[in-house]
């Protein structure tokens, strides 16, 4: 992850290990805040893509991509975390990656 001005880049790589083709209906990046298990207080906002550059429409058994999300500047506070969540076309595995900076 990488500030410049108003814009913070996503540098993501995505290595497939699983023995199928995984095609990427969307990928979707949320800053979280609160805890799961107290559901009142758990919230999950989406943030705005600006660019994506090299995005890839699938990732072939054994293969890894490398691609940047572009989004507008923000900072997370003490409690919230990074979420980027995968989700493949006719498909039901979804990829779910925490991070907390």
């Amino acid at each position: 992850m990488a500030y410049d001005a108003s814009e913070v880049y996503l540098v993501i790589e995505v290595k497939n290990k699983s023995g199928i083709d995984f095609e990427i209906d969307y990928l979707n990046v949320y800053r979280t805040n609160g805890n799961k298990k107290r559901k009142a207080s758990y919230q999950r906002l989406q943030q705005e893509v600006i660019y994506k550059h090299k995005m890839p429409y699938s990732i072939t058994d054994g293969e890894s991509q490398c691609f940047v999300y572009v989004i507008p500047k923000f900072v997370l506070g003490d409690n919230e975390k990074l979420m980027l969540e995968l989700k493949e076309v006719k498909g039901s595995r979804k990829m779910i990656l925490e991070t907390k900076i």
